[in-house]
Order: C-alpha cells, then sequence, then structure tokens
C-alpha cells in the first residue's frame, strides 16, 4: 500500500498522516483545525483597524505641520510680488522724475499709469499680491513741483493702517512680522516692510 499523495509505502491507507508528506494517507483533502496554522479573523480585524488609526494619525501630524507652513509661504510670496511691484512703480517714478524734474503729482496708480507707460515701464500693476489697488501720492511739494512720492500696500487685511499716505512719512524705516501691515515705499526706499525683506 502507497500514501496517495506522495506514493510513499505505508502500512494501512486511512485518514491518518503519512510520515513523509503529512497529508491522509487515502488522498482525502487535509482539513485545518483552528488551532493548526489559520489566522483568527478578529485579530486580523483589531490589526487592520488600529493600523488604520495608526496612519491617520501619522497624516494628522503631518497636515498640521505642512499647512501652515504652507500658508505662511503662500502669504510670503504675496509680499515679494508686492515688494517687487512697487519698486517697478518707482523705477518707473524715478524715470519719469529724471526727465521732468519733478514726480507725477496724481493721487493713484491708475492715474499714474497713462503718465508712465510705455515710456518708462512697459506694463504697471495696480494691486498688489491679494489684489487690493495700490495708494499712491505726491507726499511732498518744493516751487510748486512734486518733489517725493509714497506707494502703499495695504497688506493682506486691504485695511491701509492711515488715511493719509503723508502720516507714513517721517519715522524710521519699521520692519514688520504680520501679513496685515501695510508695505511702504517712498523716494527710493521702504519706509515699512516684511522683517528680513528690506
Amino acid at each position: 500500500m502507497f500514501c496517495a499523495w506522495c506514493g510513499n509505502e505505508v502500512a494501512t491507507v486511512s485518514y491518518a498522516p503519512c510520515a513523509r508528506c503529512g497529508r491522509p494517507t487515502n488522498g482525502a483533502q487535509t482539513v485545518l483545525t483552528s488551532s493548526g496554522g489559520g489566522r483568527n479573523p478578529a485579530v486580523v480585524i483589531l490589526v487592520v483597524i488600529f493600523g488604520g488609526f495608526f496612519a491617520i494619525a501619522i497624516i494628522g501630524i503631518i497636515a498640521a505641520i505642512a499647512i501652515p507652513n504652507a500658508l505662511t509661504a503662500m502669504q510670503r510670496s504675496k509680499q515679494a510680488r508686492t515688494m517687487a511691484d512697487m519698486r517697478s512703480i518707482a523705477t518707473a517714478v524715478e524715470g519719469y522724475a529724471s526727465d521732468n524734474n519733478a514726480y507725477p503729482e496724481v493721487t493713484s496708480v491708475d492715474e499714474l499709469r497713462p503718465v508712465l507707460t510705455p515710456k518708462y515701464a512697459r506694463t504697471l500693476s495696480s494691486v498688489d499680491g491679494w489684489a487690493h489697488p495700490f495708494k499712491y501720492l505726491c507726499a511732498e511739494k518744493t516751487d510748486g513741483k512734486c518733489s517725493g512720492y509714497v506707494i502703499v500696500s495695504a497688506g493682506k487685511d486691504g485695511v491701509f493702517e492711515h488715511d493719509d499716505p503723508h502720516e507714513y512719512l517721517g519715522g524710521q524705516p519699521l520692519a514688520t512680522t504680520n501679513f496685515d501691515n501695510d508695505l511702504v515705499y517712498s523716494n527710493g526706499q521702504f519706509l515699512q516692510y516684511p522683517e528680513g525683506k528690506h
């Protein structure tokens, strides 16, 4: 007599396991018992659930760190764009002044555009990085001519700190850390600017 699975010679053919292959010598299918190599479904479900909670917790921690940093980076890029636009406006204004011995005497960037384009600047942005309009004003007069100017961005909140841009003049340049604070450029320099970006 021989094992139906492996052909090993056996004393009797029955449900008894073969010494060589461990399967029933009569060829019957092997039945797994709960004490054998099977897995308990409840344990598998608990492992999956706790693994899912752990993964969600890790994603939450990463999001809590990354989202504020991403939002701050977006605000910094809007500040940087605003400062670049203010410098571009000022460069065009300075070019105009060198030809005309006076700065343009207008009350907004929209009024400034036809005076400066296309001779002194190809284009002028009339809004800052947050899409709020810039303020431009002749800040000083000498002999009836405009001898100084102020360009102001209201910052993230869109609310100007002073109604009259003249109120920004006279103090020392000031570094700010709040995105809502105004950015102020006058006569070739920033009077109020983000900290570390003068």
